[in-house]
Formats: C-alpha cells, sequence, structure tokens
C-alpha cells in the first residue's frame, strides 16, 4: 500500500504497534511456549499489559516511560537532494528545540541552521558574505550585447552591454550585498559559435553559480539549469536593406479594384449631374461633345474641390455634397498611405531563387530553415557580414534578407541606423528571449525574474534598450495595409444609394411636370 500523507496520528499508531511488539517479545521470552499455550486469553492479555506499562522507549512521536507518555515529539528533517540532516525536534511542552533530554529538562533553544535550496542558511536571502562565481562568454557576436574587458591592474574582469547592465540593474533592485566574480571561459570557441552550450554545463556541475551573456533560453537547456524570465524581445525577426522606391509607387496605396471603382463614381458623378442640370443650367448645354467635357471636368474637378459650374439643383446639391465627403476620406486615406509607403520599406522576399542569410543562434534557439520553403540559405556570425552582403544582394553574390533572433537586430540597426529595416517574422517557429543561468534550486533565479518584471514595469528596461540600441521606436517595422474597395465599400454603397434616390425624385419631379 502507498501511504501519500503522513501526520502526527499516524506516527503515534506507528509507535503504539512499535510498543506492542515489544511486549508481546518480552512475554514470549519469559514465558515459553509451552506455558504460553496453556495460559488463558484473559491472562496472556493481563499479562501482555503489564509488559507494556513497564516499556521505556521514545518513539517517534512520544516518549514512553513506565507506561507513560511523557511527551509527544515530532523530528524535524532537512532535506538536502538525496541526503537529510536533523534540525531539531517539536514538543508539546518545549515547542522547537535541539535535542530531547530527560523528562522536564528540555531548553527551549529554537532550532539549527536550516540549508535551504542554493546552499543558504536563511531563507530571506541575506547572504551578506556570498559570492557569487559567475562565468561570461569569452566572445559575443556584439559588443552593445554583452562584452567582457580584462582589468590587468585589479586583476578583474568588467563585464559591459545590455545584458551586463540589465544584470547589474536586477541585483541593485534587489538590495543585495554580493560579490561579483566575472570568470569568463574561452573554450576554443569561435564568434559563429560561442560555446554556450559549456556555459550551461559549467552551471549545472556546480563548478559556477550562474551564467550571464546573450544566452537563450531553450527548453532542453532549461533541463539543466534554471533561467530567470526573458528580459529581451521573444522570437526571431527578418533584416533587409530598404530597397529603391518604384516610379509607380503612387499607384501603390490603393488596390486595383478600389481604382476602378473611383473612376467609375467619377463618371457616375458626371452622369447623374448631367441628368439633374442639363434642362435649366446652361453651363451644362451646348454641343454634345461641349456637354461630355463640361460633366467630366466638373465630376474630376471635385478630386481637388476646383469645381466652378454653379448648380441650380437642390437635388445636384444634396448629391455633390455627399460625393465630396467620399473624396475627402479616399483623398485623407491616399496621402497617409503614401507616405507609409514612402518612409517605411517593406521587406518582400520576392522569389525562391532569391538567398536569405541567417545566424547560428536562430538555427539552434528555435527558427528552422523552411521559413520559406525552396529558399536558399546562407549562414552568418557577424554583423559586419550581415551589412556586406546585405548591400550586395543576392544577384551580386550577397543575401536579400537575414533571419536572426530581434536582439542582434536591434544591436545591428544601431550600428547601421539608416538603409535597413526590420520586421517580425510571420513564421511559427519562435525563439524565448535572452535569460540569466543559474543552478537548479538556486534562491537567485526567483527573486532576479521578480526583478526583471519590475525593470520591465517601471520602464528600466526599455531605456537600457535606447541606451545601448540607439532607439527611439524601432522594436518592428510596422506593415502598410494597401487600401481596398472592401475597406472603403460602405462610402460607394452610401453614395450610389443617394444618387439612385436622386434620379428616383427628378423622374417623378418630370413625370408630375407632364
Amino acid at each position: 500500500m502507498e501511504v501519500k500523507d503522513i501526520n502526527a496520528y499516524a506516527i503515534w499508531v506507528h509507535d503504539a504497534v512499535s510498543a506492542l511488539g515489544m511486549a508481546v517479545e518480552n512475554q514470549v521470552l519469559k514465558l515459553n511456549m509451552k506455558n504460553l499455550e496453556t495460559t488463558g486469553s484473559s491472562q496472556r492479555g493481563a499479562a501482555l499489559l503489564t509488559q507494556m506499562l513497564r516499556l521505556s522507549f521514545q518513539g517517534l512521536g512520544f516518549q514512553f516511560r513506565n507506561g507513560r507518555i511523557s511527551a509527544h515529539v515530532l523530528e524535524i528533517i532537512n532535506v538536502i537532494g538525496q541526503g537529510e540532516r536533523r534540525v531539531g525536534f517539536w514538543t508539546t511542552d518545549a515547542t522547537f528545540t535541539k535535542n530531547i533530554g530527560e523528562p522536564k529538562s528540555y531548553s527551549n533553544d529554537g532550532l539549527k541552521a536550516i540549508i535551504w535550496p542554493g546552499g543558504t542558511t536563511s531563507g530571506s536571502l541575506r547572504l551578506s558574505s556570498k559570492n557569487l562565481r559567475i562565468v561570461v562568454p569569452a566572445f559575443t557576436r556584439t559588443r552593445r550585447l554583452f562584452h567582457m574587458n580584462n582589468d590587468a591592474q585589479n586583476n578583474s574582469t568588467i563585464v559591459s552591454g545590455f545584458c551586463a547592465e540589465v544584470f547589474l540593474a536586477a541585483f541593485t533592485a534587489l538590495g543585495q550585498d554580493v560579490a561579483f566574480h566575472f570568470i569568463p571561459i574561452m573554450n576554443n570557441s569561435k564568434v559563429a559559435e560561442i560555446g554556450y552550450g559549456h556555459l550551461i554545463d559549467v552551471v549545472h556541475s556546480g563548478e559556477f553559480d550562474a551564467a550571464i551573456g546573450d544566452i537563450t533560453i531553450t527548453a532542453n537547456r532549461s533541463l539543466y539549469v534554471d533561467f530567470t524570465l526573458p528580459y529581451t524581445d521573444l522570437g526571431c525577426a527578418t533584416l533587409s536593406r530598404n530597397a529603391d522606391a518604384s516610379m509607380w509607387i503612387f499607384m501603390e496605396p490603393l488596390s486595383s479594384n478600389l481604382w476602378i471603382v473611383s473612376a467609375c463614381f467619377f463618371i457616375l458623378l458626371a452622369l447623374v449631374i448631367w441628368i439633374l442640370e442639363h434642362r435649366t443650367n446652361r453651363e451644362f448645354q451646348g454641343s454634345q461633345g461641349q456637354q461630355v467635357a463640361t460633366t467630366i471636368w466638373f465630376a474630376f474637378s471635385t478630386l481637388v474641390y476646383a469645381h466652378r459650374q454653379e448648380l441650380q439643383s437642390n437635388l445636384s446639391r444634396f448629391v455633390v455634397i455627399v460625393w465630396l465627403f467620399v473624396v475627402l476620406v479616399l483623398t485623407s486615406s491616399y496621402t497617409a498611405t503614401l507616405s507609409s509607403l514612402l518612409t517605411i520599406q517593406q521587406i518582400k522576399l520576392a522569389s525562391k531563387r532569391n538567398l536569405i542569410g541567417f545566424s547560428y543562434s536562430a538555427v539552434t534557439g528555435g527558427m528552422t530553415k523552411n521559413l520559406i520553403p525552396g529558399t536558399r540559405w546562407k549562414s552568418y556570425s557577424t554583423l559586419e557580414a550581415y551589412a556586406d552582403d546585405l548591400s550586395r544582394g543576392s544577384k551580386k553574390g550577397g543575401v536579400d534578407a537575414i533571419v536572426d533572433e530581434i536582439p542582434y537586430i536591434k544591436a545591428f540597426l544601431a550600428q547601421y541606423p539608416s538603409g535597413y529595416s526590420m520586421t517580425a517574422s510571420a513564421s511559427e517557429a519562435t525563439t524565448n528571449g535572452f535569460g540569466f543561468v543559474f543552478a537548479r534550486g538556486s534562491p537567485w533565479a526567483p527573486e532576479i525574474s521578480r526583478q526583471i518584471a519590475k525593470l520591465r514595469e517601471d520602464g528600466t528596461l526599455n531605456k537600457l534598450e535606447k541606451k545601448w540600441f540607439n532607439q527611439e521606436s524601432r522594436d518592428s517595422v510596422p506593415t502598410t495595409k494597401i487600401l481596398s474597395l472592401k475597406d472603403l465599400r460602405g462610402l460607394f454603397v452610401i453614395s450610389g444609394m443617394l444618387m439612385a434616390a436622386a434620379l428616383f425624385l427628378f423622374m417623378l419631379y418630370l413625370v408630375h411636370e407632364c
């Protein structure tokens, strides 16, 4: 039977059964089997009770002396990994005590020190004498994210960059007096392969207390160490060079169906105004060519509010007023969309023949090469190589775009602030951002996670990003929405219905007049 929950009553039952077993054993030793068999049941019970009342032993839950329970006692055990250590006892008479002595001689001196996860002896993390050995990567892809320098004068390692400042800011907000010892690890690594797996290994083995740097959180790594909350953007993005604007870019704000419908409505307006005005308005009379030219000019001049013909019919004025509102919305939307197209170059990975770049971290961090099936891929390790190949393009041996984790792209845009754009990846595959590494069970991981959450809420993280990435609002390039007929169909429906209503009323007037 599997016992899932043991309380104090279960411990007392254990002690009672133990006492009964001791009494039976003493009774059997005192009487031989023959005498025991001839003894009546009532006599055996009395003899067994007598033996129990003579017992003196200390059980798990109480002390039994001469038939009396002298104290209820629970032993307190400190579980440490696979082992355990006694830190004291709890009694009904003396609450917590380190030792159990003779009756009425307990000393209420509390418990021994409890060792908490991480090797600390205080649950409040007051580690004034604690020194943290922190391993850092000797090579990084960009100094803006993380960089280490050796201070020969003080024989120490100095860290800088966005990751380092977030780490120090979190500990400063925590208010703990902790000494940091940053130790770089070489591991014969190249820039393309920093050796982050080795950073995880040395923290997992207990050689170091933590690891910081541009370390991506992954599910596999979290099996061996504890990560803090991510302090960077999640996922990957796509980086590309801003292409030259097309000579037909002024046509792009409106979709083809919206262009066609708008032109048809201008012609429809001309026809309606001619029907309503040509009988009584001399400006819409004359030869057929003159009438056509006048009405077409009047309709299209409303686009810039330059129509000069005086309307005599109230129905015409009503139709034109409604149409001018449609023109106002249409021109305002066109202007806003065109401005976006001129200032924001969308990334277009046009054909499957194009080369797309990717970084080592983007693949190991969770991005896969099937973002765009059939596309050729090329790996990179430095930001300088990004700029060189993006400037040449795939037709000249470079690439058209590069997929990487968002923090690296932000660092690139800070180093090359003009001529390039970033957009969030449309792929479902993503990464979990950067996090700080601590040993499994370390109390620092949840505490630093709380401080990271506070830094994000009070705007400190945003300020550090602006400091190191020189960004005001460059988190991602927004996608410009091209206006379609579906977006403005309500305006055309209303205007068309009112034109039809005006024609209907005009026909009723003619019938009534006849």
